[in-house]
């Protein structure tokens, strides 16, 4: 008799060997349905990459046919292992709108995240293991938070991917052949999402041949037979015409060192001291895995988890212009050090304590539980914030030549996620953002908006109240604003704030639209 999803954590509790599949498939259901709470309950997506993203799917959408962003942009498609998001907002957006497309999008990746999570746990220990669950929250975790949008997709599905391979590793010419396609979908999706599984494959190949008894040699040979089609997106990659492309540093290192800081911060959400005790927690079950009787690991994960973390602590944070590179790995390398042991399976040695198996099952659904419930209720907060920041734009007129201004923190941790809000307005109004990025190694979209320069893109929205190291304060910013900017938008400011030559025209809470006063002898200063 079935008695509902939970009963394959207790079964496993109960050191049974065999797990009921429809209730394992419930439990996956279930649990991943859970994780899209936050972002049904979030008025607007409240991920502070993904305004600026926004506006670059409108300008991919537009094609170009919108005579005033045909002025300002420019959009040409091309081969990039950085599309993921963008192919499937120009599949569903014709159907259902921009907006609701990039959210059902973007709010699908915890879930996904969750249920690559619990296949991977199943593939490699046999049954879904109960520390598993604690794992779980890291599918919302600060790269998510962040809005890096296709680099969360990327790991999401190669999760999944992970857990295919492993389970098909009897089979290795069925997996040859899937894994071409496969391994050219998570290329071009997002490079490193593609790396990481390519790592992952590699050592779960190299430790299964190795326990079969192969030999050194003949092991690494057919570890590179096994893995080398992967090599289809990057082979393909290579020979798209580079001309025209701008020089980009491959690698480079543009902040301090903050490797402890982002293992600890890799679920930084609003209360960062919940956040980096949630890291603790995640710790002592990696831990308990590692050094309780009748857990097992399996070595291909473990192997993957420490070359991943020896990868993450060399390199720079910096790769081919896009920063916090090694930050996103934070939570990749905690979710498999969780998941890379498992319960022992009845039969398979020596079991663990009923007693400890009963305390991680209750630990984990509790631990779960308060993560998902602070993370709905932060994104519900940010997504209401969001709301009214925007209503800021609705005074500006369409097509307006528009700067827009995040005033930042100069020390700290800044929990405000509005650095690149200023992106809804060109969606909703066809305002200039100059808060798009363009790194030809990464986008697909150009600018070209001289009469703003250097504030036609990023990172000219960002400022201070007051000068911080070599960048200048709020006053100084403005007062080197050119004149074709005839709108200024200043997010993160007082609303009393008054502006030499300029005139409020909006405000919210905190944020003001001004207009730019006439010049001459009967301007209002």
């Amino acid at each position: 008799m079935w008695k509902g999803p939970f009963s394959v954590l207790e079964n496993a509790r109960r050191d049974q060997a065999r797990a009921d599949p429809v209730a394992e498939l419930a439990l996956i259901l279930l649990l991943s349905a859970a994780a899209a709470l936050p972002a049904i309950c979030a008025p607007i997506l409240p991920l502070t990459d993904l305004g600026g993203h926004l506006a670059r799917y409108a300008v991919q959408l537009d094609g170009g046919h919108t005579a005033v962003l045909r002025q300002w942009y420019t959009f040409a498609w091309g081969l990039l292992p950085n599309l993921g998001v963008d192919i499937l907002v120009q599949l569903l957006a014709p159907l259902m709108g921009l907006e609701p497309a990039v959210r059902l999008i973007v709010g699908s990746i915890p879930p996904l995240m969750v249920s690559g999570m619990l296949l991977l746990s199943r593939a490699a220990h046999g049954r879904i293991g109960v520390n598993a669950l604690f794992a779980l929250p890291l599918s919302i975790s600060l790269p998510y938070l962040y809005g890096f949008a296709n680099f969360a997709l990327s790991i999401a599905l190669a999760f999944h991917a992970m857990a295919l391979w492993i389970a098909l590793e009897r089979r290795p010419v069925w997996r040859t052949a899937l894994f071409v396609p496969i391994g050219f979908a998570l290329w071009l999706c997002h490079l490193v999402g593609w790396a990481v599984f390519c790592l992952v494959a590699g050592m779960t190949a190299l430790a299964a041949l190795w326990r079969d008894g192969k030999g050194a040699l003949r092991t690494l040979g057919l570890t590179a037979l096994m893995t080398a089609p992967l090599l289809l997106g990057p082979l393909i990659g290579a020979l798209q015409p580079k001309e025209g492309a701008e020089a980009v540093a491959l690698l480079a290192n543009n902040d301090e060192p903050r490797k402890i800081v982002w293992l600890i911060m890799a679920m930084a959400d609003r209360w960062l001291m919940w956040d980096a005790a949630s890291a603790g927690v995640i710790t002592l079950v990696i831990y308990i895995g590692l050094r309780t009787r009748g857990f097992r690991v399996h070595p291909g994960l473990m192997a993957a988890a420490l070359a991943l973390l020896a990868l993450y602590l060399a390199m720079p944070d910096t790769i081919m212009g896009s920063r916090f590179a090694d930050m996103r790995l934070g939570p990749v390398i905690l979710a498999l050090f969780v998941l890379m042991s498992g319960p022992r399976s009845a039969g398979d040695g020596p079991q663990a304590d009923p007693r400890l198996m009963r305390w991680l099952l209750i630990g984990g659904l509790v631990f779960g539980g308060a993560r998902l419930a602070t993370n709905t209720t932060s994104m519900a907060m940010a997504g209401r914030q969001f709301a009214e920041t925007l209503t800021a734009i609705e005074a500006a007129p369409r097509g307006a030549n528009l700067i827009s201004l995040y005033v930042d923190e100069c020390r700290g941790w800044n929990t405000d996620r509005r650095r690149h809000i200023m992106g809804y307005g060109l969606v909703r109004r066809q305002l200039f953002d100059n808060g798009q990025w363009q790194l030809p190694s990464g986008q697909l979209i150009a600018i070209h908006n001289p009469a703003l320069a250097p504030f036609d893109r990023d990172p000219s929205t960002i400022t201070f109240l007051e000068p911080c190291r070599a960048s200048p304060g709020l006053a100084e910013t403005v007062r080197a604003i050119p004149q074709a900017a005839r709108l200024l938008w200043v997010i993160r400011v007082d609303p009393a704030t008054r502006l030499p030559g300029w005139e409020a025209l909006r405000q919210t809470q905190d944020s003001v639209l001004y207009r730019r006063l006439p010049a001459g002898p009967t301007a209002r200063l």
